[in-house]
């Protein structure tokens, strides 16, 4: 059993799956190669036994024993899966098919698909309130998110937010979430308890993903704009971009270490990882090679 804090990171041009443990600095554990093709979107199960993989061109959600590094399961998908998620609190991981319009429930016990909810067409990134209630699933070709109970199945509402919302991250307590805009350049800000959108705060060209740290009234947000090769630094309470970090390539998927000292991005075009700090200003501490169009990423503590 891999042991301490891991990143797990789709190399999707080279259907290689690649565990990296978060010590500082980074290290290899493994590397897998999966059967299904053009892997993305990653999700650990609750007992960090078990690596999901959404696999894009094969539709099919691939199931990875971290005990043996191989393939448990495979199970068919519909059309164009992408994003994956774990549901707190449950058995569950969620994935976005894009292609079909839904998000698919996957049993972590049964290692079968348990339920199918319509959102929105072309659904992208799935996050969840803490208790695991509620999601939030962002829908490119509708311009909005739509609000999911979980427990019940069902959509409740949908916010217009700006052009191909994509990436989603939930602030401290909740009660904001913060969308990445890709066809609008900007960050939408949206009040989860009155169910509208504040502002959008303009980031940088073709933000896709987005990572926030800090409590709500100091918070920071770090966004991967993949059509200029920056990352976007966002002050939250001045609701404006402080810094702009060359990145170069085309970077996508973003992700915190455990601790909240580190940033993580995948640099698809370069096949790198670029590895940030946190602190103000916030910089690039190192590269780490990894060939095959690195793109999405998933953290296990």
């Amino acid at each position: 059993m891999i042991s301490g804090p891991v990143l797990a990171v789709s190399r999707t041009e080279a259907n290689k799956i690649t565990l990296l443990a978060l010590d500082n600095p980074e290290r290899e554990i493994a590397t897998i190669a999966v059967t299904g093709k053009q892997p993305f979107g990653l999700a650990f199960d609750r007992t960090r036994q078990r690596l999901y993989a959404a696999c894009w061109t094969s539709a099919e959600i691939l199931g990875i024993a971290l005990s043996s590094l191989r393939k448990e399961t495979s199970v068919p998908a519909p059309r164009l899966p992408a994003w994956a998620t774990r549901r707190e609190g449950a058995d569950e991981i969620w994935i976005s098919n894009e292609g079909a319009g839904v998000v698919s429930i996957l049993d972590t016990h049964t290692g079968k698909i348990s339920d199918q909810i319509a959102t929105g067409r072309g659904p992208s990134d799935i996050a969840f309130t803490a208790d695991g209630r509620y999601a939030w699933v962002t829908n490119e070709k509708d311009g909005n998110i739509s609000l999911i109970d979980a427990g019940a199945r069902r959509k409740i509402h949908d916010i217009r937010v700006g052009e191909v919302p994509q990436g989603i991250a939930v602030l401290n307590g909740g009660n904001r979430l913060l969308v990445a805009n890709f066809g609008s350049d900007s960050l939408s800000v949206v009040d989860t308890t009155e169910l509208k959108e504040l502002t959008q705060i303009v980031v940088g060209r073709g933000p896709v993903d987005v990572v926030a740290l800090g409590p709500e009234g100091s918070a920071r947000a770090w966004v991967t704009c993949f059509s200029e090769g920056t990352v976007a630094v966002i002050d939250l309470r001045e609701q404006r971009r402080t810094q702009r970090i060359e990145i170069g390539g085309k970077p996508q998927g973003i992700e915190t270490d455990p601790t909240g000292d580190r940033v993580y991005v995948c640099v698809r075009e370069l096949n790198q990882i670029a590895v940030l700090n946190t602190e103000a200003p916030s910089a690039v501490l190192r590269r780490i090679s990894m060939k095959g169009g690195p793109a999405r990423m998933a953290v296990a503590l």
